[in-house]
């Protein structure tokens, strides 16, 4: 059984950090990348993240931070999913913080422009148009790193998914919203590499729904205590 006091409070600490990492995220996401980029303009894109340099720094800060927060969120989910089955959840951490490290290593995409657009004398003798392109390819192999990371998440959640179905100390319907949530993150990830235009963002709005739906129901209303013992004392973690 793993050595765990209370875990209805991890499940509310896990629900707290999850909620971090959804807003910080999204905000990363929606207010500081796509709020900056104008598409098929580099030079717009260029001088609106030099304009508002501030708020794209604020931004990659959220996203580093997501990383770090991501840490003791999976460990947190780690040691409350154990007693149902301790292979298959495992299986997934290893797979979230895969995804995890491919998010922070692809980090320095996003904090490329800024390096680029700087004004360096380093790279005074390449012309800003040039620069201005090199940051908009920087910010696509971004977006690139981040669907290949999101790949490994969405396996995970699957997994994380069919465990929290099993579980018995949590709503079964997380469990399929959160398998959903992950099945939808495949999708769009293995379409953005396959067919880029296939499919319209709208495919991740489930992932924003499962994920929502577990953060929350984790922070206000923790786990069914009684029965996470039962299962820790009685089944085998395999």
């Amino acid at each position: 059984m793993p050595d765990i006091q209370s875990p209805r409070i991890e499940a509310r600490i896990a629900g707290a950090l999850y909620l971090l990492v959804i807003l910080l995220g999204g905000y990363a996401e929606v207010a500081v990348r796509q709020g900056l980029v104008a598409a098929g303009d580099p030079g717009a894109t260029a001088h609106a993240i030099m304009t508002h340099q501030a708020l794209y720094r604020l931004g990659f800060g959220a996203e580093m931070l997501t990383n770090v927060i991501a840490v003791p969120l999976t460990l947190i989910i780690y040691r409350l999913l154990t007693p149902v089955s301790r292979f298959w959840v495992l299986l997934a951490v290893l797979l979230d913080l895969t995804q995890n490290t491919i998010n922070a290593v692809n980090a320095w995409t996003q904090f490329a422009p800024l390096t680029l657009l700087s004004g360096s004398p380093d790279i005074a003798a390449i012309p800003q148009a040039q620069l201005a392109a090199f940051a908009r390819l920087a910010l696509k192999w971004h977006d690139i790193g981040f669907d290949i990371g999101l790949t490994f998440f969405g396996f995970a959640l699957l997994i994380y998914g069919a465990v929290i179905f099993c579980s018995g100390f949590f709503p079964r319907w997380l469990g399929l919203l959160y398998s959903l949530a992950g099945a939808c993150y495949l999708i769009n990830s293995f379409a953005y590499f396959m067919a880029p235009n296939l499919l319209s963002p709208i495919i991740l709005f489930p992932c924003l729904i499962g994920e929502g739906a577990l953060a929350l129901w984790m922070l206000i209303v923790g786990l069914d205590e009684a029965k996470w013992r039962a299962i820790s004392m009685t089944r085998p973690a395999v």
